[in-house]
């Protein structure tokens, strides 16, 4: 199994990390915490970065385990997620699909928050009304902070509508299963970008088999078991959000938009990304920044991932050049079994992913491009040649 030390060495230490936070989530002895977007080593202060006791003692090495930037790849996982499906899979170049189709939402409110179609926010509350969940892991408005999204768990439908929308920054959904096991939540659909689900299912698929050793007493067995085990474990539906990347908060926001634009991040009612990025101000007409300016904001991070239509989801969804409409990827039986209930309910209007040829066409090329540029191999920190990348696909 990877290590503590390789996790803190060739992820952190290197760059790649996706400051998802599953790592501090599942570290079962409070080894490391969140500090400023990373993992941290703080339970001994004059310690090495990569030092962890526990990991070169009894052993653990639960974090690790995790990262959706070492061990498996999302492409490694698929066989072992898709192997018990029974609906009809295939094959496509955005990963292993039942069924794709566009869609948005009938109720008009619900269609003016959403960020384009309105369909996650559709399927949560469907699934909490019906009694399907009983918890939503979402980002949602920091209201200390504009434009800035916080991790929370979702209870009500209020909350749920409440962080409706996308702002393009990173969000570390995979913190707020805490307030979820708080809140005493079993049942919950947990919404998130790629390198945030990939985490998640790493987790479930996780064998417990590989902590033992004779090092190690029952409890602690017990104690590891169950801090891999338990956020997974409540996670009843997860929806991935298509994602090529997202900017940097301080860069974009706070730089580009607020004082070189001169508009006050508390002033912007919507943000979202069709070929430009689009700012819409609470009033006056939309602003619009030429997406190749904006990426020179774009998370170094995030050229390190290889999954750009959450391929290991139970439902993808993303705008993909759509307005106002949702491309819909139906992955598992979970994720058709939630769906056709949410048609059934007449919740959504559907359309023939036909009829978007121009969006399946770039979510194709889109996913295509995140393939390419997965590393094939880790390469050490002290490395001083850069990295090799894999073409896939």
């Amino acid at each position: 199994m990877d290590s503590f030390k390789d996790m803190m060495n060739d992820v952190v230490e290197y760059g790649s990390c996706c400051e998802c936070g599953t790592c501090v989530l599942v570290c079962p002895h409070n080894i490391i915490e969140y500090i400023d977007g990373k993992p941290k080593q703080t339970a001994k202060a004059d310690a090495a970065h990569d030092f962890c006791g526990i990991s070169e003692g009894i052993g653990c090495d639960v974090c690790a385990q995790v990262c959706p930037r070492i061990g498996d790849r999302e492409f490694n996982l698929q066989d072992r997620v898709f192997a018990e499906q029974e609906g009809q899979t295939f094959d496509g170049g955005f990963g292993k699909y039942q069924e794709i189709f566009v869609a948005r939402a009938v109720d008009q409110t619900v269609l003016d928050i959403g960020q384009d179609g309105g369909v996650v926010t559709t399927i949560l509350l469907h699934c909490l009304e019906q009694g399907l969940i009983d918890g939503a892991v979402v980002s949602a408005p920091d209201p200390e902070k504009p434009c800035s999204p916080k991790p929370v768990c979702a209870t009500t439908a209020d909350e749920i509508r409440d962080a409706a929308g996308s702002w393009y920054t990173y969000c570390p959904n995979d913190l707020a299963m805490e307030q979820a096991a708080e809140k005493e939540c079993k049942s919950v659909a947990f919404v998130g970008v790629p390198c945030q689900v990939t985490p998640l299912r790493k987790a479930e698929l996780f064998d417990p088999g590989l902590l033992v050793n004779d090092r190690k007493k029952p409890k602690h067995l017990e104690r590891q078991t169950a801090s891999i085990k338990g956020p997974a474990d409540r996670v009843t539906l997860s929806i991935g959000l298509l994602c090529s990347e997202v900017f940097d908060f301080a860069g974009l926001m706070e730089g580009m938009i607020q004082r070189d634009l001169d508009i006050p991040l508390s002033t912007i009612r919507k943000f979202n990304v069709k070929g430009k990025v689009l700012v819409y101000p609470e009033e006056g007409e939309v602003v619009e920044i030429e997406l190749k300016d904006a990426q020179q904001h774009a998370r170094e991070a995030c050229e390190h991932c290889g999954d750009f239509s959450a391929e290991l989801a139970d439902i993808s969804c993303g705008g993909v050049g759509a307005m106002d409409w949702t491309i819909t990827v139906v992955r598992t039986d979970r994720g058709r079994e939630i769906m056709d209930g949410v048609v059934a309910a007449g919740l959504v209007e559907r359309r023939p992913i036909e009829e978007f040829d121009g969006s399946l066409k770039t979510m194709l090329r889109l996913a295509r491009h995140q393939h390419q540029r997965v590393p094939a191999e880790r390469v050490p920190v002290s490395a001083v040649h850069p990295p090799q990348f894999l073409k896939r696909g």
